[in-house]
């Protein structure tokens, strides 16, 4: 079913959720560093060695993506304590936003582990010359109820965390989901236990003859509506969790902007989002041959498909959040065109793989 949804509202995002089990990281895994104290104000800490210098021409774009890694308590929490934890990926520019982020929230039992999924395309906005822009990985934490003290480790498979910064790919194609339900509170829609939203809607025009595929990302963040923290454009939750799928679709257009044939759908993402742990990103990805396409439907329109199958209702977020030098972009899409033989596709999250439909 498709939804179109108007105008109401919703609350800054005190973010939460994992989209995988937290046995994915081990707990063997080699630290890469332990924040100390993470609820002493300070806002953003930077995450040790992930820092990347950029060189562009005016206007280039470049897919940025992270390596895996995953945060947890050095001391496990307990009862009703919770951590929320904001993981952003940006770079310096007057542009807004100017990077993303991937939210969650530390809860005991049900969510111990976060293993942030971020990525997002930097464009250089300078007009002349070339420039140099360094972008950066950066975590902040905060909590109504965790202890003082908490300390938080951070590990990876291979012990360290590098920012990946791509610029080989064609046709590199962004786009932000507006917060056009609530500005103040960034919210786009709500979505109704049973009902399927279209959201992240955008049509893609590849531009290279040579290249016979399309990468597809789209990335959203979702809020379950619960009774304890309603949004202004939620209804009071009575379950305590939410149901929720995601994937990509991609419907062929002709070139007057028709539709032309079958769709294309992505893996989808599945999730059970508890109250405790209130907010998840779900990231999504397709990969679309252009050989699947019609003959003279080269143009696609993409969206990103949110699924709640029961529960509470589900908020999705537009918009950006900001943090002094962070702007960073609740829900957002991109897409590029590539050879599969010559240039990997690591922003496709292999770790975070969705299970099939």
């Amino acid at each position: 079913m498709r939804m179109t949804l108007g105008a109401l509202g919703a609350g800054l995002i005190a973010l939460a959720g994992s989209l995988h089990a937290p046995a994915v990281a081990r707990a063997d895994d080699p630290t890469v560093t332990v924040f100390t104290d993470v609820l002493e104000p300070g806002g953003y800490r930077e995450v040790p060695g992930t820092s990347r210098r950029i060189v562009a021409a005016p206007g280039e774009r470049v897919v940025l993506h992270v390596d895996r890694f995953a945060m947890r308590t050095v001391e496990p929490l307990t009862g009703q304590q919770a951590l929320g934890t904001t993981t952003g990926l940006f770079c310096p520019s007057e542009q807004r936003p100017n990077g993303s982020h991937y939210g969650n929230n530390i809860v005991p039992v049900l969510n111990e582990t976060v293993e942030p999924a971020v990525r997002w395309v930097f464009r250089a906005p300078h007009t002349s010359g070339v420039q140099v822009y360094t972008c950066k990985l950066a975590v902040d934490f905060y909590s109504n109820n965790a202890p003082v003290g908490t300390d938080v480790r951070v590990t990876s498979t291979t012990g360290a965390i590098r920012l990946h910064a791509e610029n080989a790919y064609e046709g590199v194609d962004h786009w932000v989901l507006p917060d056009t339900l609530d500005p103040v509170q960034h919210a786009w829609g709500v979505v109704p236990a049973g009902e399927t939203a279209v959201t992240l809607d955008h049509t893609y025009a590849p531009v290279s003859p040579a290249d016979p595929a399309i990468a597809v990302r789209q990335d959203a963040q979702l809020t379950t509506c619960t009774r304890q923290r309603p949004y202004r454009a939620c209804p009071v939750g009575e379950h305590q969790f939410s149901e929720v799928s995601t994937w990509v679709e991609a419907q062929p257009l002709d070139p007057a902007g028709a539709v032309c044939g079958a769709p294309r759908t992505g893996p989808v993402s599945s999730a059970r989002i508890s109250s405790a742990e209130h907010h998840r990103t779900m990231p999504n990805a397709l990969e679309l041959p252009k050989a699947e396409l019609p003959a003279d439907c080269r143009r696609v329109r993409l969206s990103l498909r949110v699924q709640v199958k029961s529960g509470d209702p589900v908020l999705v977020h537009g918009g950006y959040s900001t943090s002094g030098e962070a702007a960073t972009a609740y829900s957002h899409g991109y897409a590029y065109e590539y050879r599969p033989a010559v240039v990997p596709l690591a922003d496709r999250l292999p770790w975070a793989t969705p299970v099939s439909r």
